[in-house]
């Protein structure tokens, strides 16, 4: 277990606890100021986010319907082409990495020879049916061997 330094424990001397809420902290004037400050009701609102054309810009050039340099000429643009053109390189880096010969060696060693391998062609492999399955198969052959015999009659 480690000594943590910067957090007091309770069982030294001198240590206090840690403070339960934000204004805890605070010296009792500040504190006491701040209790007095009517804020008024808390509200949700919404903020406005300025009109900004850059992400329309950037899928343009992305889409190749405009040149890098009128995106770097709008608001924002230099640090969305900077980092769209980081992402590119890093995609085309990834796309042109390969496993390495050993790795895939590995692999295909690790799997056993059977499951690729079938021991036996599917028709001389064993069958095996639960009974309810059985039961179904025979309804069916049965309905089948009606209808036939329905037509035949007529």
């Amino acid at each position: 277990m480690r000594h943590n330094n910067v957090t007091p424990h309770p069982h030294e001397p001198g240590s206090q606890p840690p403070p339960s809420r934000f204004g805890d902290a605070l010296p009792p004037t500040v504190r006491d100021a701040m209790n007095e400050i009517d804020l008024g009701p808390l509200a949700d609102r919404e903020v406005p986010l300025p009109n900004n054309q850059t992400p329309a810009l950037v899928e343009a050039w992305l889409d190749g319907e405009i040149s890098a340099t009128t995106v770097r000429a709008s608001q924002g643009g230099e640090e969305a082409v900077d980092i769209w053109t980081r992402i590119n390189n890093e995609a085309e880096v990834l796309r042109t990495r390969t496993t390495p010969l050993y790795v895939h060696k590995r692999i295909m060693d690790a799997l056993p020879a059977d499951v690729h391998q079938l021991s036996h062609p599917w028709y001389r492999r064993a069958v095996t049916l639960n009974p309810i399955t059985l039961i179904v198969a025979a309804a069916a052959l049965l309905g089948i061997g009606v209808a036939i015999a329905r037509l035949m009659a007529h």
